[in-house]
């Protein structure tokens, strides 16, 4: 038990030591990685470490913001809806229809559906002519339809998607 303990004592040790020197451009692509690897945790300190460290005019910063909500979609789905629709609201925000899908259909898959309900009203609201954002309502009622989420369809059905 005493072996264990202190290889865990040096991990965490080592894991500090290295923790601070990082480039924001290194810790985005920390992120990536961790992500592809579904290290979500890592992922996500990953991601907050560049978001600390970019002016959020950087290009960068979009991708350390996108990768951080796609974290959270599976450790937090409310707080990668909240992460992502004040980043939406923000003024150096650039995103675009995929980026909005791209949380929809994430946070549909993981079965968050008032989430990606959440996300897809504003997203209809900030881009009412935008087919493909209207489509994501088509999705997850689908996806909501086949889990029997009652709740998720009366939401829709607000939305007029019933």
């Amino acid at each position: 038990m005493k072996l264990t303990q202190l290889a865990l004592a040096l991990g965490l040790a080592l894991l500090g030591s290295c923790g601070g020197s990082a480039t924001p451009a290194e810790s985005v692509q920390a992120g990536s990685t961790a992500l592809g690897k579904s290290d979500w945790r890592t992922a996500q300190t990953s991601f907050e470490a560049a978001l600390a460290a970019l002016p959020a005019q950087d290009p960068a910063y979009k991708r350390a913001k996108l990768g951080q909500v796609e974290a959270l979609i599976q450790l937090d789905a409310a707080r990668a809806k909240t992460e992502f629709l004040a980043y939406a609201d923000s003024a150096t925000a650039t995103l675009d229809s995929k980026d909005w899908r791209n949380v929809m259909t994430k946070l549909t898959a993981k079965g968050k559906f008032a989430e990606a309900i959440g996300v897809l009203e504003v997203g209809l609201k900030k881009h009412p002519e935008d087919g493909d954002i209207k489509k994501m309502g088509d999705a997850i009622k689908v996806a909501a339809e086949k889990a029997g989420d009652t709740n998720a369809l009366g939401s829709l059905a607000g939305l007029g998607y019933l």
